[in-house]
């Protein structure tokens, strides 16, 4: 069934007195004068035809067709290109029914749906019509209101408004109750000012349906507060989520660093640390990834926006995903755009744009595949597409798959995994950026491209520090520290104080914030690498003590959590925390963290 949009069932009558009616509104009025009719049929057809509808004046001898016209044509600039154009019609009573006519119901109801049908064959969006009464004569009055009766029902399922006019002069008291009782409600002047005459039956059901959209208001304001308080269960939900995951990852990740490095590289021991690496890889995207698009949603992301050469952004891509490319066996091809290529943009986001696409491609694509990313200007803009001769995707899913949770059909043959939030993910990212992002494919099994489309920064010299590990000296990269290493997690500790050893640093332990600040007065450490969520009080809270100390701001404080989201970092250095990891840490960040705090 189709469903017509609430806009356009509600239609401006024009009359101040009356407002808004829907569809199949049929109404009257009672009038003495022209002027009653002036005053009231002029706005109504005046709304009618900014409406886009078909309108149709049936003139009484009070307020002659010549007339109308000449009113309408005052009030509505450029009128009798509506009269051309078949939108307006304005007839005379004495045109539209001849003397010896017989009046039969059935007939003129037919005629007014067939015209209202014809005006929406026309490009119309329905039919307002007009007619007086003045013609019915005593003799076929009651025979008259039987059809007003009748055009309540019928009209009412067709996108026609009726207004009768009914003269005074030609009414008893009697009539006026039955013209009443047969239409929706009547417009009459009283001392000067039009009123509306209701019937009980529809002030029963105004004042019903006043009751039920109060009712409504106050349903959809509850559910409004169940809502938000779900969204908000939501995000404690995930960023509670993302830190219970990663804090099992991280001794993983941690052990595997341990058992390569202890290990010949050719061994298979070594090559099984190999993999329980690329499955830590994998699991970490898909707990960063479901929390980035959680908080890009909510547009809790803020870009950091600069001048950045798009080359820079492609390496860091490729970086990222050359594991699972080289696992696949796929041949890489990339094209990387000359450094004076810049684009505005938020280095870190946008890298992770490109790691998804290459991630992708690498994944739908059969082993041994081809996987490519290029760039090229068009304008003042520039392309980057990321290739692949995969999977393919079905003519009907091409705008589809940017949907969150959208997933192409898995075959039994290969199921290739993931939550369907990587392309969301993407698009939102680049949308953020005022860019444009789109798939092509020829269908299964005929590879796909994804292309994102960036406007193009001014060229500028390349500006801000060099990165950290290539600004640091020698002596700092390689000395050992003093480290205090505190975490709840019994795994997590000793697989990372194990590897920090075999990397020559002397490393003591904590398990909990009480005996960290027993351990830092007594092992007197230069760094610390601190969790946040400990069993008797939070990370922040020991830092804090820790600055409040004597060690002050002799010891470098470094967070290591799962806690990862914005407002976490900035409450991780508003307690006094040097730097920020997320759990499960790459041995190289740490390492790296480290040496730049033995730097200064």
């Amino acid at each position: 069934m189709k469903v017509i949009p609430m806009e356009t069932l509600a239609r401006q009558s024009g009359i101040d007195a009356v407002g808004a009616i829907p569809w199949g509104t049929h109404f009257c009025q009672f009038y003495n004068t022209e002027a009653d009719l002036t005053e009231t049929l002029v706005p109504y057809f005046e709304a009618g035809l900014g409406a886009g509808e078909a309108c149709l004046w049936v003139t009484g001898r009070k307020l002659e067709a010549e007339q109308a016209e000449a009113l309408m044509i005052d009030a509505v600039p450029g009128f009798k290109k509506f009269i051309s154009s078949g939108q307006m019609e304005i007839v005379s009573i004495a045109d539209w029914y001849a003397p010896d006519d017989v009046f039969d119901p059935q007939t003129v109801l037919q005629g007014w749906i067939d015209k209202e049908s014809a005006a929406k064959h026309k490009g119309f969006n329905g039919l307002r019509l007009t007619g007086d009464t003045v013609w019915v004569e005593r003799s076929g009055w009651t025979s008259f209101m039987e059809y007003e009766r009748q055009v309540n029902a019928s009209f009412r399922r067709h996108n026609l408004v009726a207004l009768c006019t009914y003269c005074l002069d030609n009414c008893s008291a009697s009539d006026v109750i039955d013209v009443c009782c047969q239409h929706q409600f009547a417009l009459a002047r009283r001392e000067g000012a039009w009123e509306l005459l209701e019937s009980s039956s529809l002030k029963i059901a105004k004042d019903s349906l006043i009751r039920l959209n109060t009712e409504l208001e106050s349903r959809v304001e509850s559910r409004t507060a169940e809502l938000l308080s779900a969204l908000h269960a939501r995000d404690e939900f995930l960023a509670m989520l993302g830190h219970e995951l990663r804090n099992p990852l991280a001794p993983i990740r941690t052990s595997a660093e341990i058992i390569r490095t202890l290990t010949p590289a050719d061994s298979p021991i070594s090559a099984s640390a190999n993999i329980l690496s690329r499955q830590v890889g994998h699991l970490t995207r898909l707990v960063d990834d479901l929390l980035d698009v959680a908080r890009v949603t909510k547009g809790q992301i803020q870009l950091d926006l600069q001048d950045i050469p798009l080359a820079d952004v492609i390496s860091a891509a490729v970086e990222q995903t050359r594991p699972i490319i080289d696992q696949h066996l796929h041949a890489l091809s990339v094209a990387l755009p000359a450094r004076t290529m810049r684009v505005r943009a938020d280095a870190t986001r946008l890298a992770q744009v490109f790691g998804n696409l290459l991630h992708n491609a690498a994944k739908y694509t059969p082993d041994g595949g081809q996987v490519s990313i290029a760039a090229r200007t068009v304008g003042e803009h520039v392309e980057i597409a990321v290739r692949d001769n995969g999977t393919g995707i079905p003519d009907g899913m091409l705008d589809a798959i940017f949907g969150l949770f959208s997933q192409l059909p898995r075959s039994l043959a290969r199921s290739e995994g993931g939550l369907g939030i990587g392309l969301t993910l993407a698009k939102r990212i680049v949308d953020m950026h005022d860019g444009s992002i789109v798939a092509l494919s020829d269908g299964p099994n005929t590879g796909t491209e994804i292309v994102v489309r960036l406007a193009l920064a001014q060229a500028a010299p390349r500006s801000g520090p060099m990165p950290l590990a290539a600004s640091l000296p020698a002596a700092a990269a390689a000395a050992t520290s003093r480290i205090l290493l505190v975490d709840d997690n019994e795994d997590g500790r000793e697989a990372m104080g194990a590897l920090l050893q075999l990397h020559g640093h002397d490393v003591q332990f904590a398990c909990d914030g009480k005996s960290a600040l027993e351990a830092a007065i007594a092992f007197r450490p230069t760094i610390i690498i601190l969790d946040i969520g400990l069993p008797d009080m939070d990370g922040y809270e020991v830092a804090r003590r820790l600055r409040a100390g004597p060690l002050g701001s002799q010891t470098r404080l470094i967070a290591l959590t799962g806690y990862g989201q914005s407002g976490d970092i900035a409450a991780a250095s508003a307690a006094g925390f040097d730097a920020h990891i997320l759990k499960p840490a790459q041995m190289e960040n740490v390492l790296a963290e480290i040496a730049a705090c033995n730097a200064h």
